[in-house]
C-alpha cells in the first residue's frame, strides 16, 4: 500500500490559512454589518459588540472589537491550514478546497459563535441599544416621552411628587429593561441566521483563497 505524498509544505498550508483567515474574516465582517444595518442597529455595531465582549466600553469598543474579529478569523484560517496538511486532507481542487472551507465555517459557528450568542451576546446587545438610537423602533420616541413626562412632575416641588417620580424613573428603568429584552428577542433569530450565513461565506472565501495558494505550491514541488 503505497503513501499518498504531502502536496505541499507546511508552512505554505499555514501561510495560506492566514491569508484565507483575514479573506473570510473581511467577507464576514461585511455581510454582518449590513445585516446590523437591515435591522437598524448600524454598520459597525457588529465589531462594537465584538469590542464589548472583549471588556471594552461603549466608546472605546470599535477598533478592539475589529482586531478580535480578525485575530480569530487568523486562528480559524491557521487552524484550517493545519487541517488540510493531513494527507488525506490535502487539497488538490477548488471543489475540495471550498467544501472543506465551508466545513471550517459551520464547525466555527457551531463551536465558537453559538455558544456565544446563547451567553454573552444578549446582555450585550441590550446595553448597546441604550447606548444608541435604534431607526427600527420606537424606544427613542417613548423614553422622550417618558422623559418629558417625569420633568413635568418634578417642577411641582411637592416632595411627595418628587418621591413618584423616583418611583416613576425606576419603573421607567424597569420598562426599558423589559422593552429591551423583548427587542432582543425578536432580534436573536435573523442575527443567528445571518451569523450562520456569514460563517459559510466566511469557510467558503477561505477555501477559495487557500486553494491556489497550495495549487502552485504543490506545482512548483512535483516539478522539482
Amino acid at each position: 500500500m503505497t503513501m499518498e505524498p504531502i502536496l505541499y509544505p507546511k508552512k505554505v498550508a499555514l501561510g495560506a490559512g492566514i491569508v484565507g483567515g483575514i479573506a473570510g474574516g473581511a467577507v464576514m465582517y461585511g455581510m454582518m454589518s449590513t445585516l446590523m444595518t437591515q435591522i437598524g442597529m448600524g454598520a459597525n455595531c457588529f465589531a462594537i459588540i465584538m469590542g464589548l465582549i472583549t471588556g471594552q466600553s461603549y466608546e472605546n469598543a470599535l477598533y478592539p472589537g475589529i482586531t478580535a474579529h480578525f485575530l480569530t478569523s487568523i486562528a480559524i484560517g491557521v487552524a484550517f491550514g493545519a487541517i488540510i496538511n493531513v494527507k488525506k486532507l490535502q487539497i488538490q481542487g477548488f471543489r475540495k478546497g471550498i467544501g472543506l472551507g465551508i466545513s471550517t465555517g459551520v464547525i466555527a459557528f457551531a463551536v465558537i459563535f453559538v455558544p456565544i450568542a446563547m451567553t454573552i451576546l444578549p446582555p450585550h446587545m441590550m446595553d448597546l441599544m441604550k447606548m444608541m438610537p435604534m431607526g427600527n423602533t420606537g424606544m427613542a420616541e417613548n423614553n422622550m416621552n417618558s422623559a418629558s413626562m417625569d420633568e413635568k412632575s418634578s417642577m411641582s416641588g411637592n416632595s411627595e411628587m418628587k418621591e413618584n417620580t423616583a418611583m416613576n424613573e425606576k419603573m421607567k428603568m424597569e420598562q426599558m429593561d423589559k422593552m429591551m429584552m423583548e427587542e432582543t428577542q425578536k432580534l436573536f433569530p435573523m442575527i443567528l441566521a445571518g451569523a450562520f450565513v456569514s460563517h459559510i461565506a466566511f469557510g467558503a472565501a477561505l477555501g477559495l483563497v487557500v486553494t491556489p495558494i497550495v495549487k502552485r505550491a504543490s506545482e512548483r514541488s512535483s516539478r522539482r
